[in-house]
This record gives C-alpha cells, structure tokens and sequence, in this order.
C-alpha cells in the first residue's frame, strides 16, 4: 500500500532507505526533495505491507502532467517478495499509466556513471530493466546523459519525446541543473 511517507510518519525510514539505496552521483538532496514536495513537485511516498510494515519508497516527481518515478527502493527484506510489482501497479492506478516515466541505467552498453562502469554492475541493471519491463513498462526511442550518467527512458506505453520528458526538469530543477540533462546521440 502507497502512503504520504509524512502523513504516515514514516519519514525518516524513508530517507534511511533512500540514503542507503542511491549513489551519491544520483541522488537529490532530500532537503530539495522535502522543499519542492510542499510546492506540489514531488510525492514521498512510503510503501507498506498489508500489516502496515515500512517495506519500501517511492518518490515522485511531479509536472507537466507527468509522474516521473525518480526513486524506487524496496527494503532489503522486503525484495523478492512481490512488493515493487505491487507498488508499480498502485502507482498506475493512482497517476494513470499513462503519464508516468521511468529512467533507469543505461544497459546499452556505451557508457557507464562516474561510480562504476556498465561491466561492473551489469547484472544489477539488466535485472532492473527486465523487472520494468515484466510490468509492463516499454524504452523510449531516445537516451539521456542524467548528470554524467546516462540513462534509458520508459513509460507504460505512452511514447514520449525527449522534449516532454525534459520538460519535467526544466520546471522542477533550478535551471543550472536541468542543463546538465542532455539528449545521447541515435546509435548507428
């Protein structure tokens, strides 16, 4: 079950989670992410068995129309169990599949982020993409460099251009860091 992690007082397991999840190259400050959800720009969510046990985070951020899954975290002793396909599709029901976005690194194999190279997490990022893909999420035609990483763009079917999708950070992101998204070029 989705929760607004503050209204839920499940906060601070949230950010644990979320510190202990993401490399630093590609997390936000989550005093930014606090600051912008009382705007309206992001959802914190927190992520709850049927018992009520913390299990996981998601957080979106919101613009445009558009719901993009920015962090999605189950915990450790939650993974495996069913919980992040659960959660994928109570995000469906609750934004409509039509309007949520997911990046994920990139397993294209051109380039990897400034903690590790593709070779080094390679099974990580295929099993990543292959659980998006299970629940129904499909690539984009086009690929980002996300702040030095780069990075596949899927969706629930809902083609998007790179230009709608850069919109979501050009409103939410102070500008000197929405310039630091950058379209790949077409692979030959």
């Amino acid at each position: 079950m989705l929760r607004d992690a503050v209204e839920a007082n499940r906060l601070e397991e949230v950010r644990r989670l979320y510190e202990a999840s993401f490399p630093r190259s590609e997390k936000k400050p989550f005093g930014f992410i606090m600051k912008k959800r009382k705007k309206g720009f992001f959802d914190v969510l927190s992520i709850e068995d049927g018992k009520g046990r913390f299990c996981g985070l998601a957080i979106m951020m919101l613009s445009g129309g558009r719901a993009l899954l920015d962090y999605l975290a189950i915990a450790p002793d939650s993974q495996g169990t069913g919980v992040g396909s659960r959660t994928l599709q109570e995000l469906r029901e609750r934004y409509g599949e039509e309007r949520i976005v997911v990046e994920i690194e990139s397993t294209l194999g051109l380039g990897g982020s400034a903690e590790g190279n593709l070779d080094g997490d390679k099974d990580k990022r295929l099993r990543r993409k292959a659980f998006y893909l299970r629940n129904g999420m499909v690539p984009m035609s086009f690929v980002v460099e996300l702040f030095g990483v780069e990075m596949e763009v899927l969706t629930f079917g809902k083609e998007i251009t790179f230009d709608q999708y850069y919109a979501i950070y050009r409103e939410v992101l102070p500008q000197l860091l929405a310039k630091k998204i950058r379209l790949q070029p077409p692979r030959s």
